[in-house]
């Protein structure tokens, strides 16, 4: 490399300088309550899809074992998968509105004897 090349590249690393931007306080915070705004919405939208995924693994897994470990021992190969797409099904109607979640409520607490009640957080 020569005298000439060397002084080339120098002048243009002398001319690639970091931008610098003055920002007042109030335009600071602006940027940084936006970006963790944004971050937060995705952060609570991973939340929520996670409790759905783990409500929903619940909602077929926990009958399930509770219909082979004590209903259906000597037959649940054949009737678990016509369970587990009801499940499903009515999962879907009431995706639909097709059912109503206070009825199945309280035909849960009808003959389940049990009350599903909301709480305010404490």
């Amino acid at each position: 490399m020569g005298r000439a090349e060397r002084r080339r590249l120098e002048r243009e690393k002398s001319k690639q300088k970091t931008a610098t931007y003055n920002l007042t306080k109030e335009q600071l915070d602006k940027l940084v309550e936006d970006q963790i705004k944004d971050r937060l919405k995705a952060v609570k939208k991973q939340a929520m899809e996670d409790a759905i995924n783990t409500a929903m693994t619940l909602l077929l897994v926990l009958p399930m074992e509770v219909l082979m470990d004590h209903y259906w021992k000597k037959t649940y190969a054949k009737k678990i998968p016509e369970f587990t797409e009801l499940v499903l099904q009515y999962y879907e109607r009431w995706q639909n509105g097709e059912l109503d979640m206070d009825e199945m409520k309280k035909d849960l607490w009808e003959y389940g004897g049990v009350r599903l009640e909301e709480r305010e957080a404490e």
